[in-house]
Formats: C-alpha cells, structure tokens, sequence
C-alpha cells in the first residue's frame, strides 16, 4: 500500500520501490530508539503527535541520542529531497502524458491495499491475530509494520466499545462545599527508587512528611518517560486501561465520547468552578477541545503565564503554585465548591545536566507540593488535595525503562475529609484513583 502510494505520487515505480524500503528501515530504527529510551515501539497512535512534533521538536529531538539524531534526520532530508526531486521530474512526464497511466496503476494499488485492510479489519481477522494489546507479542510475530496496522485496525473496533458510566456527585446540604485541588506533576518520582550512590543528593521533606502521616500511596502508571495522557486519561475519566482494549495507547482521541464520566463533569454540582490549569501549548492532545467538554468551566494555559519564570524553557512550577494560590483565595470567599486540576511542565526533559537537573526540578515539585498543602490548611475550609507523578523520567544510563513504573501519590484531606484520605502505602491506578476522589467528596457532601 506504501509502494502505492508513492508510485502515485512520484510516478516512478523503482524510485518508489526504494523510498518504500527506506521508509520502513527509517520506521524500525525509529522504533529501536523508542524502545531504548521509553520502553514501547513505535505505534499507530504515534501519527498523533506529528502536529505537536512540529510546533515543538525540542519536546522530542532532546530524548534523542545526537549520532541518532543526526541519521535520523539525514534521512527525512534524503527521502524529503529525493520525493520533491521526483515530483519535479514528473511534471514534465505529467506534461507528455506518459506518466499519467503510472500514477493511476499507483493509484489503483493504494486503494486495492486500503479495500483489504478494511475487509480484514470488517471479517475480524485482525482480532484473531492480535487478540490482545500487546504490541511486543504481535512484533515477536508479524514485525513491526504489521503490528502498526493490525493494532490500527483493533483500535477502530476498540474505538466504539461501550464503556461503563457514572452519575454525578450529589450536592447534598452543606453550607459551604469542599475545595479540591489536583496536581499531576511533571515527571514526579520518588528519588530513593532510583539507587543514587548519594541518597543525600536529593531529599524531598514535603514528600516524606506527608508519608509519615499515612497519605502517600503507589500509583502504578503505564507510562514510561513519556505519555502523560494516559495518566492524565485514567485519573479525570476513571476508566481502566483494560476496558479501552487498543484505545489505551493514546485514550484522548476517543475520550471525547465519554465526557459524562468526567471528574470535572462529575463533580459539577458541588463544585461551581472547575479550572483546568496547564501552563503549556493547550493543543497538545487536544486539551483545548476535550476539556470543556469534559466539564471544565475555566482552562488558563500559557496565557496566563506571560512573564512567568521559566526553567530550560518551561513556565517554573513555582510560578505554577502563585497561580493555584491565588485560586484557592477566590474559591475561599464563594459558597460553592471548587476543583483546581493542574498539569505541570516544568520537570519535562531534556535535562542538560542529566540527573542532577533533573533532581534540582523534582525538588521544585516538591517545594509546590509544600505550598499547596499549607494553603489549604490555612482555609479553614474542607478541602481535598491530590497530587501525583505522571511517569517516571527517561534519563539514559540513569533511569531506563523495564524496571518498575509506579510514581508517588498523595492524597490528603482537611476539615471533615481529614480523617477519610488515608493510603498507608496502598497501590492504585490511576482510574481507581479518580473513584477515590469521587467517594471522598460524596462522602463528604452527603
């Protein structure tokens, strides 16, 4: 289907030949490096990010080893080149008209190969190839470019599955509702599981204060050093990444159909204002978009940054933590509840200085974590604070993946959710999280 396409589009059969072959050893060294560095191959979903690859290659080139970037990029400049060399030519075969039954045999191959897909995906075979999302069995088995279109093809049946759904919190008769404020904190982990020669060389107090009073728990993420969506995914909509089948690569294209079971959406008639604060590019996965929908009243991205500091190009989590405290000042005088959920940015790689950057930004993270849970306190208010690592960071030769993935989680209470908040070290995911949520505030409320 490849070969298809590119006879169509460049109208020389053996020049297609070749760049269809450069291509695919184009994708599996791409993948090779994915692998090493995240722990995944390449996938289907990942045609997703081509847009944000380009608004902020920095987000993706660091990540990348220098002698594989530079192949890498040498050969998107040689297939780039040698195509619109191809097309130039061919203007002059489109002119003759001898090129014309060329491009139309290329076409006619495309849409034979698309059909075929399509009756394969229609009479379930690639089900019964790939029964489960497992893309490391199915590359053991087919390959990779296989793999990529098989698990495309689970994906479009996986897409319209009926997925369980939940009412809403119920307003009950309290005089004035809970705060709850949520913070999914760039690349969050606990140092201590990383085995550093120097365990001094990185201590997080407010972590370690808040795991000696029995709040801190294990949030076993799927991600590795990258995906934050998919955290992001389970803690706001509750769904388990076994009921999405091949939809959990990159659940925000299809979460838009499950708005209803949103956190936002759910805690909507206790909570009258609902902030998604994200001090970023709000495209990224289409946040922009799915956020209101998914009940959210208020977004604020970069815009409400504009002379923040910022660290290696990233809005400072300490600028972040003004920006929730000047929040939960306005929520303190309403009546109404209010539920701040806020996506940090600063801890995002590439650290230039390897483990010692990284370090120095996680204990900013935990500094914002400090902040947050004395300005709650000091409401006076019942108030509900949960914060989270999205995923481990991807440091080479540091912190690689195939070890284990969990990130701390904290949830602590204040006023009448004090006593109801405790983790005592408990594993959860990140859907079973956002039902913890839900029965602490309707505990509350009711």
């Amino acid at each position: 289907m490849i070969f298809g396409a590119l006879v169509s589009l460049a109208g020389h059969p053996l020049a297609a030949a070749v760049l269809a072959v450069l291509t695919g050893v184009l994708l599996v060294f791409g993948s090779g490096l994915k692998r090493n560095v995240l722990g995944e191959p390449l996938m289907f979903s990942d045609v997703a990010v081509i847009g944000a690859f380009v608004r902020h290659p920095r987000f993706y080139i660091g990540a990348i080893p220098p002698f594989a970037r530079i192949l890498v990029v040498a050969g998107l400049a040689f297939l780039g080149a040698s195509f619109f060399g191809l097309l130039l030519e061919d203007a002059l075969w489109l002119r003759s008209g001898s090129g014309l039954s060329v491009r139309v045999q290329g076409l006619c191959l495309f849409v034979t190969g698309w059909f075929c897909l399509d009756v394969l995906g229609r009479v379930g075979l690639a089900r019964r190839l790939l029964p489960a999302a497992d893309l490391d069995m199915g590359e053991q088995r087919y390959g990779l470019l296989a793999t990529i279109v098989l698990s495309w093809l689970r994906w479009k049946d996986d897409r319209r599955r009926k997925l369980p759904s939940w009412p809403p919190v119920s307003a009950g008769q309290l005089d004035q509702a809970p705060l709850i404020v949520g913070i999914q904190c760039e690349s969050f982990a606990d140092p201590r599981e990383f085995g550093l020669e120097d365990a001094s060389a990185c201590v997080l107090p407010h972590l370690l204060c808040a795991e000696r009073e029995g709040e801190v728990g294990k949030l076993q993420v799927s991600g590795f050093g990258a995906y934050t969506m998919r955290t992001e995914y389970g803690v706001l909509f509750g769904h388990e990444e076994s009921e999405l089948g091949f939809c959990r690569f990159d659940p925000y294209l299809t979460a838009g159909k499950q708005a209803g079971d949103a956190l936002a959406a759910r805690l909507a008639p206790v909570c009258g204002d609902r902030v998604f604060l994200h001090p970023h590019d709000l495209r990224f996965y289409g946040r922009d978009v799915l956020m209101p929908v998914a009940g959210f009243s208020r977004l604020i991205g970069t815009e409400g940054f504009a002379a923040a500091a910022q660290e290696e190009g990233h809005i400072a989590d300490h600028a972040v933590g003004d920006r929730i405290l000047t929040l939960i000042d306005e929520a303190v005088s309403k009546p109404s509840g209010t539920f701040i959920f806020t996506v940090t940015i600063e801890n995002h790689g590439p650290w230039s200085g390897g483990m010692a950057d990284y370090l120095q930004h996680l204990q900013q993270g935990d500094e914002l974590l400090g902040r947050v849970t004395q300005a709650l306190g000091q409401t006076g208010r019942d108030a509900l604070l949960v914060f989270y690592g999205d995923h481990r960071p991807s440091l080479p030769g540091a912190v690689m993946p195939g070890g284990a993935r969990h990130t701390p989680v904290v949830v602590k209470g204040f006023g009448a959710l004090s006593a109801m908040s405790r983790l005592d070290g408990v594993s959860l995911t990140p859907a079973a999280l956002h039902h913890r949520i839900i029965s602490l505030v309707a505990g509350c409320v009711s």
